[in-house]
């Protein structure tokens, strides 16, 4: 049992690369500068999105839900009731516009750091380390891709839930009993497993996009899938370790939420819930910094296996 242990362990370290985490980490402490810049800008929105919601959505959705009470329940309403919908749509409108609005404004900051840390990522590691001008004039074109390339993801990503409720519900109907169960179980294990792989492949597609000129939507996704030939396996493992990494700080700080507020200590408890932005913020940048890394040496690879293709025809001609 020590024996297959062992060679576990040895497995991991040969396959998944913990100094591939390591350089990700240096290089991020590196660019600290930039990292803080894009860090409060992310920062800046989600604590921003917070206070609206509870400053500004919170008493629409009051009143929304208010409104609602009067409403007919049976689906037949008269000319009278007709006012009574004036108010109830008014909020719906406003609660629906107000949620376009805020995920707009998303999609441009997490286009913008991922565009940013991508970039400033892979400059430092193959050539300089950027200043704030530099990296900035550098972003021209590289913004509007990966967003491209997300929506096309989530298109897949949905899809793919779509088949997987189906497959579910076929084997509730075409089963019983304990069969059922262990059936559903394994679907959902799959599942699990699949949608790791796919955020994965989503990440580096998005420095594909980001990095290859021309490269976004299904032509990045492809072009991530065939890099990662032969390195799904690491690249689903580094997905796992950064997917355990966050649930660790997730888990550490809602513990000390918890605890505070079980000390009715409310204000430390929701300055607790404010300041894990910040950690949440810098997780998601130092994802992008080890799948910009494993970008780089899957391109290596590809790179070194097209040159030994095209010199193995010169060498063999040589030796005839």
């Amino acid at each position: 049992m020590e024996k297959k242990l062992n060679r576990v362990v040895l497995y991991i370290k040969r396959e998944y690369q913990p100094s591939l985490l390591k350089e990700a980490f240096k290089v991020t402490v590196k660019n600290g500068r930039l990292v803080l810049f894009i860090t409060f800008i992310m920062f800046s929105y989600y604590s921003l999105m917070k206070f609206a919601d509870h400053l500004v959505l919170e008493p629409v959705l009051s009143s929304f839900v208010a409104n609602s009470m009067p409403l007919p329940k049976n689906g037949s309403f008269t000319d009278s009731d007709l006012a009574l919908y004036k108010p109830f749509l008014k909020d719906l409108r406003f609660i629906l516009a107000f949620k376009f609005v805020e995920w707009a404004f998303l999609c441009v900051v997490l286009m913008f750091s991922v565009a940013a840390s991508v970039h400033s990522t892979y400059e430092a590691h193959t050539a300089k380390q950027l200043g704030l001008k530099d990296m900035l004039c550098g972003l021209r074109g590289k913004i509007r891709r990966p967003l491209k390339t997300s929506i096309w993801m989530i298109i897949i990503s949905s899809a793919s839930a779509a088949l997987l409720f189906f497959t579910v519900g076929v084997v509730g109907v075409m089963t019983e009993g304990s069969v059922t169960h262990y059936l559903s179980l394994a679907v959902l294990v799959f599942a699990a497993l699949y949608y790791v792989g796919v955020f994965s492949l989503w990440m580096l597609s998005l420095v594909v996009s980001v990095l290859e000129e021309n490269f976004s939507g299904l032509k990045a996704i492809y072009q991530a899938n065939e890099l990662m030939k032969g390195k799904k396996l690491k690249g689903f493992g580094l997905m796992v370790l950064l997917i355990l990494i966050s649930a660790a700080i997730h888990k550490t700080f809602a513990c000390l939420a918890s605890l505070a507020m079980a000390e009715k200590v409310a204000f430390v408890g929701g300055a607790i819930s404010t300041l894990k932005i910040w950690p949440y913020c810098l997780m998601k940048l130092f994802v992008f910094a080890v799948y910009t890394l494993f970008y780089h040496e899957l391109k290596q690879k590809q790179q070194a296996e097209e040159n030994a293709a095209l010199y193995t025809p010169i060498s063999a001609i040589a030796e005839f």
